[in-house]
């Protein structure tokens, strides 16, 4: 994974879901899950938006480059999606290297994707990573949760390596911070506090250099760590400690700052959404990098830490078509 990450970071009709043949092939609940996931994606390709919308929980949250801030909701998830299909139509999405976490009827899928996109006549390849939360139950799995988050550099190159296509991702745009950002202290009280906190003390961990004061945090059976600067997600203590003993080498974080906060709870598992301000150094310079995180949590019970961390994914990149949404006055 790139150093300068913050924490880390269907031809038409048809989609496929490819498992490394170091991994286990998912069973049970986690091909369940996964075929809801393809299903989604079939419905998205062919535009039909009434079956889409069954696809996803009523309370479902989605987080993508297309828009500034996560969808909340069944109906503005696939409101989003519908218009992005106007101009930027999904054409084929590839899940490769798939890993499941089964919690009850829930379970949390991990990937990396391919994905192509009519972009106004013009055929688009991106590549990067996703994770999904899918609530299986006795009926039809529902989608409760869905992050993409895509590679810095992707899409096609030629024999020289020459880009094939220009540039489709921009950076978050720091103006959508605010003029004067303030972090938030909590998140609507109850159990949405206890799970922002645990956020916070996450984000206060990245500060410290050592992994240990992060990775203290995490679910019992692992993390996995997703950023748009990596081709694929990491996972597993070890990798996830590699990683930061590269970065930490020549680079620090100062301070990283929440905002906005969006909590959802599924019974056993529940994300936390946020808009972050991150300073940092590297090579002896600093920048201040804005961005979008969710981290995934899964209940542990335990009295003094009763949710683990599965999952942490951030981006700061978002379609260059968004632009500056604060636009200075001329």
């Amino acid at each position: 994974m790139h150093r300068r990450t913050f924490i880390g970071s269907c031809v038409l009709s048809t989609v496929a879901a490819t498992v490394a043949k170091s991994q286990p092939k998912p069973s049970g609940g986690g091909k369940r899950a996964i075929s809801a996931l393809i299903s989604a994606r079939r419905l998205e390709t062919q535009v039909k938006i009434d079956q889409l919308r069954m696809a996803y929980h009523s309370d479902a949250i989605r987080v993508e480059p297309g828009t500034l801030k996560p969808s909340v909701g069944r109906a503005e998830i696939v409101e989003n999606i519908r218009k992005s299909a106007q101009e930027r139509r999904l054409l084929y999405f590839y899940y490769r290297q798939p890993q499941v976490l089964e919690i009850g009827n829930t379970a949390l899928v991990v990937s990396n994707y391919e994905a192509g996109y009519d972009d106004g006549g013009k055929t688009v390849e991106d590549t990067g990573k996703v994770t999904n939360v899918v609530l299986l139950g006795p009926n039809q799995p529902l989608i409760t949760q869905e992050v993409i988050v895509p590679n810095i550099y992707a899409g096609g190159y030629g024999a020289l390596g020459t880009a094939l296509s220009s540039p489709r991702f921009g950076m978050f745009p720091l103006r959508a911070l605010g003029p004067n950002p303030v972090e938030a202290v909590n998140a609507g009280g109850g159990e949405n506090d206890v799970l922002y906190q645990q956020v916070r003390k996450i984000n206060n961990g990245w500060l410290s250099g050592n992994t240990n004061d992060v990775l203290k945090y995490a679910n019992r059976s692992g993390v996995f760590l997703v950023g748009d600067y990596s081709p694929y997600y990491i996972t597993g203590d070890d990798d996830l400690k590699q990683h930061f003993a590269d970065f930490y080498r020549t680079s620090r974080v100062n301070s990283v700052r929440a905002l906005d906060p969006i909590v959802r709870i599924w019974g056993n598992v529940a994300a936390v959404a946020f808009i972050f301000d991150l300073d940092y150094t590297i090579n002896d310079k600093t920048r201040r990098s804005p961005g979008r995180g969710l981290y995934t949590f899964v209940r542990r019970g335990a009295p003094n830490l009763p949710w683990g961390m599965a999952a942490c994914a951030a981006s700061h990149l978002v379609l260059r078509n968004i632009g500056d949404p604060y636009p200075l006055e001329r």
